[in-house]
């Protein structure tokens, strides 16, 4: 999703750096804090529920590592706080890149590049 979303944004000249952390141990801290001191932002998506979840971990270690070089709050796409659904509803559950880009909107600024970072939790 999050490299979907990364295609829909460069259509409309937007720059989206998309890191895929394809292991949370170890977790990648030097790639995901270059890419974040980069860009100055952040949007962490997660299949999972938010609450508690590792992309949690992740904003928090972002913001920890990055606090002086982000430019917007850390924000993060997830799936609902609610309990998993049955397959035939799973797709209104997970995050899509419409929710994605939702977040994108929310982190730009006219005196800002328009390039973004997102991380995404190891499926």
């Amino acid at each position: 999703m999050a490299l979907q979303a990364a295609e829909a944004a460069a259509r409309d000249g937007v720059d989206l750096e998309v890191v895929d952390l394809r292991t949370i141990v170890p977790f990648d801290d030097d790639t995901v804090v270059a890419s974040v001191r980069k860009t100055g932002r952040c949007v962490v998506v997660q299949e999972a529920q938010g609450f508690a979840g590792v992309g949690a971990e992740i904003a928090a270690r972002v913001q920890e590592r990055c606090f002086h070089s982000l430019a917007a709050p850390v924000l993060r796409v997830t799936g609902f706080d609610v309990p998993y659904p049955p397959p035939h509803l799973e797709h209104a559950h997970l995050p899509d890149a419409d929710r994605i880009l939702d977040a994108v909107d929310r982190l730009q600024f006219e005196d800002e590049p328009d390039v973004l970072h997102l991380a995404r939790e190891a499926s």
